[in-house]
């Protein structure tokens, strides 16, 4: 069973684990400080952080999928961010068909379901099948980096509700996580410096990193256990 506890583990202990979080906290801390001043760039460097940080995470989930020996990606920010373009271009067709099936199913079924209770049901069960077709087209993309693999439809098919189950069991587990580390020591910079407080959002920003290392770490451990497939057979004879 995918295990949170590995996934931080790893992350936090992986080869120059806390210069890569400082690191890459330091444009997300960038974007904060544009946010805060409303500065027009912020919208452009935003797109471009978020870019990075899609390649981070897609490169932990390959690095811990393909049993190497570290999680994180190396210090490489153009390889990393060439990732996240070419990530982004691979599942972005999957993303806005079942973004627009989301909506467009959603108004039809307003119609008979005028109950807000009911629809919030229909709108969970559908939305969470649209996500983990979603994040199951992730997943066969991130073992290899290939565009076909994101459109296994019979993968997709026989996997995404395991997928969508392992996701929802890590949400509480990462909020957990996060109570647990980022909890205290945000307390303590309450109560020396304050909140908001520079110092306070620069590690909110390392923190944001951290989660990215370990959720891509769990998808790596989800997928190894959900998807079905030739790969895993072979995985089992190995």
């Amino acid at each position: 069973m995918a295990s949170i506890k590995d996934a931080f583990e790893e992350s936090f202990h992986d080869h120059h684990a806390l210069t890569k979080y400082f690191i890459f906290a330091i444009p997300v801390y960038y974007c904060v400080d544009l946010y805060s001043k409303n500065d027009n760039n912020f919208w452009a460097v935003s797109a471009a952080v978020f870019i990075l940080l899609f390649g981070f995470m897609i490169k932990c989930t390959s690095n811990v999928r393909n049993g190497k020996n570290y999680v994180l990606p190396s210090f490489n920010i153009i390889s990393m961010f060439w990732d996240g373009i070419k990530g982004l271009v691979a599942l972005g067709p999957i993303i806005a068909i079942c973004s627009w099936l989301g909506g467009t199913t959603g108004k039809f079924l307003s119609e008979y379901f005028p109950d807000p209770a009911s629809m919030r049901v229909w709108y969970f069960i559908i939305w969470g099948l649209l996500v983990s077709i979603m994040m199951t087209g992730y997943l066969c993309y991130a073992r290899n980096f290939k565009i076909s693999d994101a459109y296994n439809i019979k993968t997709i098919w026989n996997s995404c509700v395991d997928v969508f189950a392992g996701v929802l069991f890590m949400i509480p587990q990462i909020l957990l996580v996060n109570a647990i580390i980022a909890g205290p020591i945000t307390y303590i910079i309450w109560l020396f410096f304050g909140i908001p407080h520079p110092i306070a959002v620069f590690f909110w920003s390392m923190c944001l990193i951290l989660n990215l290392s370990i959720t891509g770490h769990y998808l790596a451990q989800v997928d190894y256990e959900a998807i079905a497939g030739d790969e895993k057979e072979k995985d089992r004879i190995i």
